[in-house]
């Protein structure tokens, strides 16, 4: 069975995700793919009440989220809340860096979004709390403050110790070009490592 991956980006930087989405690895001709796409675009043109629930029903069933990283990537807020409902869901990370992807004016390469997310296990270790960067200091994350492990599932070792960023939990990052030879393998990987069970 395929995995269903989320793909999370800011909309500004929709030129170059569509390389990577429209590319041979994600849609090799005569080939299933080894994984569903659950991404959105349309959502921006709605009201953000719309766009979260069509955030929470894309989430809804992936096991690993595709952070799709440009300049400001970090910083925008609906790709902060999808990161929120991933983890939420469970799900493994990997971010992909598209700097110098796509036709000019090409993205420019950002920090990573997953140093700018905190999860805070709780002190009886059956939920987290999310916190984010607010340009001074990690602050509670107010749209989805708390999730139950009960929910996510995550190996006990994430619960483990004190407050972490999620790169150092969910390390894998890397350029498109260097990723895509290895696309599908990666992703299985982030799902092994959150939790998830083989892919059959």
């Amino acid at each position: 069975m395929a995995r269903n991956v989320f793909f999370s980006f800011d909309y500004d930087d929709v030129m170059a995700v569509n390389i990577v989405r429209n590319s041979d690895v994600v849609r090799a001709a005569n080939v299933k793919r080894p994984f569903s796409d659950r991404s959105l675009y349309e959502a921006a043109k709605n009201t953000p009440g719309a766009i979260k629930r069509a955030i929470d029903g894309a989430v809804d069933g992936t096991s690993v989220t595709v952070v799709v990283t440009g300049e400001h990537t970090w910083r925008s807020y609906w790709v902060r809340y999808e990161i929120a409902k991933s983890l939420e869901r469970g799900n493994g990370f990997i971010v992909v860096d598209i700097d110098g992807v796509g036709p000019p004016p090409t993205p420019s390469r950002g920090p990573n979004p997953l140093d700018n997310m905190m999860l805070a296990p709780s002190h009886d270790r059956t939920g987290f709390a999310i916190m984010e960067w607010d340009g001074s200091k990690y602050a509670d994350y107010k749209p989805l403050n708390y999730v139950s492990n009960a929910t996510a599932k995550y190996p006990a070792s994430f619960l483990a110790g004190n407050a972490y960023a999620l790169s150092q939990r969910f390390p894998l990052r890397q350029h498109w070009r260097l990723l895509q030879m290895y696309f599908p393998t990666t992703i299985e990987q982030a799902a092994r490592e959150a939790g998830w069970n083989p892919a059959s």
